[in-house]
């Protein structure tokens, strides 16, 4: 048994964060010792009363670790299994081999509710899924509001390997003969240098990247991601907006500073925590240029940016790519509004990340 070799050879969890925490204390109370955890950025020199080691530091190749960094941790094994280590489980196998850590995590989760019905509508849902055009995605929104409704391990949807908004299973750029880019909620330019590269393997032409990012910590990386790959690439155009995207052109209030996870907040103006940003709506910034190609990932904005890009939208057909996971009624809720608009999509549906992060909906205009 799993226990039983991990008592002889020892147990480290990679992370020492809130998700390490919920680690820790599932799979201590489930008859399994700690030794220690990994983690490159925590201060402190303990957690949980255990000592915190950097990952330089691990000796022990035969070591149990389980990584409970989600979204990276596939990319944390690979380099502890290069490094020779025999016993990495990343975030994905971890919660599998210790269930009651899902039921640990699920409040953590975005589009989680208390009530059910907020997850889970059957008849949006029903309706969502006679627009999708493949069969993975049917069956992947089956899974999805099954998890929902019971948080089984049966149920949990392994993350998908593909590209994230480029993947390899649904032909994107179909319809694109240059790509004119809209990257809303461009974090550090990790899409946009995804974007380039692809382009350039897939010998694709990349007009422009419309980059909107109103967080101030993140613009300093995401201009000089830009520059890097002006540099590598004199062809590339990208244009920076140090703003949101939102129905309207506004001032908003904003939670900052919370890296990936800032957001447009309403009904708080603790300056403490809080700032003012621009709210631009993409039609008042972009319409004349024509882009062809519409990221959302903009932290529970998703509605209101599709409507700030309405005109856009309708008049040119962009491929679009939304974020579906930072709300509970996103789900159903976002692409019944894009079924409203006046553009005939094929639609289709992937996860990319643990605990149903990384949803994405993907709106291709058919070949006509």
């Amino acid at each position: 048994m799993v226990n039983e070799m991990c008592a002889m050879d020892g147990v480290y969890i990679y992370g020492a964060g809130i998700q390490g925490k919920f680690f820790f204390d599932i799979i201590q109370s489930e008859g399994t010792r700690i030794d220690c955890f990994v983690d490159d950025y925590y201060e402190a020199p303990t957690c949980k009363g255990k000592p915190v080691i950097r990952a330089h530091e691990i000796r022990n190749k035969q070591a149990y670790i389980f990584i409970s960094v989600g979204l990276i941790s596939t990319k944390i094994k690979s380099n502890l299994v290069s490094q020779g280590f025999e016993n990495v489980f990343d975030f994905t196998q971890s919660v599998l081999k210790f269930p009651a850590i899902i039921q640990s995590l699920k409040g953590m989760s975005l589009w989680y509710s208390d009530t059910l019905s907020d997850m889970v509508n059957d008849e949006g849902i029903a309706e969502f899924r006679t627009l999708l055009s493949d069969e993975k995605s049917k069956n992947l929104l089956d899974t999805i509001a099954a998890f929902r409704r019971d948080f089984s391990p049966e149920n949990y949807v392994i993350p998908d390997g593909n590209i994230q908004y480029f993947p390899d299973d649904i032909d994107v750029f179909s319809n694109i003969d240059a790509v004119r880019f809209v990257d809303a909620g461009a974090y550090i330019g990790d899409t946009v240098g995804t974007l380039a590269r692809v382009c350039k393997e897939r010998n694709i032409f990349f007009e422009y990247g419309a980059c909107f990012e109103p967080d101030r910590k993140n613009l300093a990386a995401l201009k000089s991601r830009v520059a890097k790959l002006r540099s590598d690439d004199n062809g590339l155009r990208f244009f920076v907006y140090p703003a949101g995207v939102w129905h309207q052109s506004e001032i908003l209030t904003f939670s900052a500073d919370q890296a990936a996870s800032s957001c447009v907040v309403e009904g708080i103006r603790d300056k403490a925590v809080t700032n003012s940003i621009s709210g631009l709506a993409i039609d008042d910034c972009l319409f004349n240029a024509a882009p062809n190609f519409i990221k959302l990932d903009v932290e529970g904005a998703e509605q209101n940016a599709l409507m700030g890009a309405r005109q856009c939208i309708e008049t040119y057909h962009p491929v679009l790519a939304i974020c579906l996971y930072h709300r509970p009624r996103d789900l159903w809720e976002l692409p019944l509004f894009v079924h409203s608009l006046s553009v005939n999509y094929d639609m289709f549906l992937r996860v990319y990340g643990d605990m149903l992060l990384e949803t994405v909906l993907y709106c291709v205009p058919k070949k006509v």
